[in-house]
């Protein structure tokens, strides 16, 4: 499986789920799992209602933390995960 071309593809499309209001949850956890055993790489986005209340780096390193991912990109509210590290200079 080439990595750099589902990150590519994972920065064009709609996010594979939402965090919401609730935080990162058990279930949240492994709803990304299981997506990150499908996709191997997703797009996560974060509702405003909790990124105020957090620091949105600090939520997608524990993310990535909790679900034994890479964190490849950040921009905004929405961050892309990854089951390898990608060189995305290529």
């Amino acid at each position: 499986m080439d990595y750099q071309k589902e990150f590519k593809k994972a920065l064009l499309t709609q996010p594979h789920c939402i965090l919401g209001k609730r935080g990162i949850t058990k279930e949240f956890i492994q709803h990304v799992s299981k997506l990150l055993k499908r996709y191997k790489v997703i797009k996560i986005k974060t509702l405003k209602t909790f990124a105020s209340q957090s620091n949105i780096k600090n939520i997608a390193l524990e993310t990535s933390k909790l679900t034994n991912s890479y964190l490849l990109d950040l921009r905004g509210k929405t961050f892309i995960l990854s089951l390898e590290p990608i060189d995305k200079a290529n």
